[in-house]
């Protein structure tokens, strides 16, 4: 009889070893091209490594809505088992996320939302929140570097302008700055609409460059994504020389290696780093729990589940009964805690 529990136990550990095994997941950033990415696609690798499955990271090249969806579809056709979607349109992936869905796919958002479109978990940056907090940090520039002026010119430079994070990011930013501005009496202007460089970074040099020689008297930007990734020199260049560079007051996201290059350079005054790498690997961590366990059970577990594989600032909020989503926090960088940061970010944001 014993002999018999003990064979019997062995079969269902081999058994849950081999379903493990068979799990895949698609985690499908909104492009290939931005640095940015590897620090998820890193998560993920770990993630997959230790639950012992298969994980993928695909998306187009460059930022296109369009070709995200038929991307991610032709997933949905191979039949994979979880997906994980940063949208670039949170409207165009509606139809993707119903396809995967009627089959049977569960379907979370990491990074970027789309709250309608019936996924059951985002998992990121509350990014309204970090957008206030990046115009917190700019009123505190302004004071700091231009205490006399009465005027503030900005210029806010962005990746895709359907992008639902980035917008909010730039909600969160104005709100503060609305606030600030109300408290303090200084005028806040925006030369013109968002500039969208779609996540490429040699668009984003040359959005610096044109908009720097047509408002000469510009005060500062404010980069709601991982844009500003090119060289510093080339930055500076772009800025109007190492003076006019440093003269501006320039807030941006996330903590890439360049960027906090130019941190130390006292070019980009501040950062909101998000946590690339703990979106990957949640991501990866929730969507195996909904292949093994179902949607409901991990559901209901989210927080055991976030407890163990994530860290103890995170924020878990339920909209609804499979509407869930878990803020993965931010870190503030300037130039008195720069230096901490490099480490870290050789470590999350290297291609492996």
């Amino acid at each position: 009889m014993k002999k018999g529990l003990v064979f019997l136990g062995l079969i269902l550990v081999l058994s849950v070893f081999v379903f493990a095994e068979d799990i895949s997941i698609l985690l499908a950033p909104k492009s290939l091209n931005n640095p940015y990415w590897f620090a998820v696609e890193n998560g993920m690798k770990d993630a997959a490594e230790k639950l012992g499955i298969k994980a993928v990271f695909d998306a187009p090249v460059e930022a296109d809505a369009a070709k995200q969806a038929e991307k991610i579809l032709s997933y949905i056709v191979k039949g994979v088992d979880g997906i994980g979607i940063s949208p670039n349109d949170p409207e165009a992936i509606k139809v993707v996320v119903k396809r995967a869905l009627d089959k049977g796919i569960p379907v979370v958002m990491f990074d970027s939302d789309s709250p309608d479109s019936g996924r059951y978990v985002y998992i990121g940056t509350n990014n309204y929140n970090a957008g206030y907090e990046a115009g917190k940090l700019m009123a505190q520039l302004i004071e700091k570097y231009k205490p006399e002026k009465k005027t503030i010119k900005l210029a806010i430079l962005t990746g895709g302008l359907a992008a639902l994070n980035l917008n909010e990011r730039i909600k969160g930013f104005k709100d503060a700055l609305e606030e600030y501005s109300k408290q303090s009496g200084r005028e806040i202007v925006y030369v013109a609409d968002p500039f969208p460089c779609n996540d490429d970074a040699a668009k984003a040099i040359q959005i610096l460059r044109d908009v720097s020689r047509k408002y000469t008297d510009l005060d500062g930007w404010f980069a709601s994504n991982a844009s500003l990734v090119a060289p510093a020199t080339t930055i500076v260049s772009a800025l109007g020389g190492p003076e006019k560079a440093k003269e501006l007051l320039i807030v941006a996201f996330d903590t890439l290696t360049p960027e906090l290059d130019l941190v130390k350079a006292g070019v980009i005054k501040g950062l909101v780093g998000q946590r690339p790498y703990d979106m990957g690997y949640l991501s990866t961590v929730v969507l195996y729990y909904m292949a093994k366990d179902g949607v409901e059970k991990t559901l209901a577990n989210l927080e055991k589940i976030v407890a163990e594989y994530g860290k103890p600032d995170y924020k878990i909020s339920k909209e609804s009964d499979h509407d869930y989503r878990i803020d993965t926090g931010v870190d503030i960088v300037t130039s008195e805690n720069i230096d901490e940061y490099y480490e870290y970010a050789s470590k999350i944001y290297s291609k492996r």
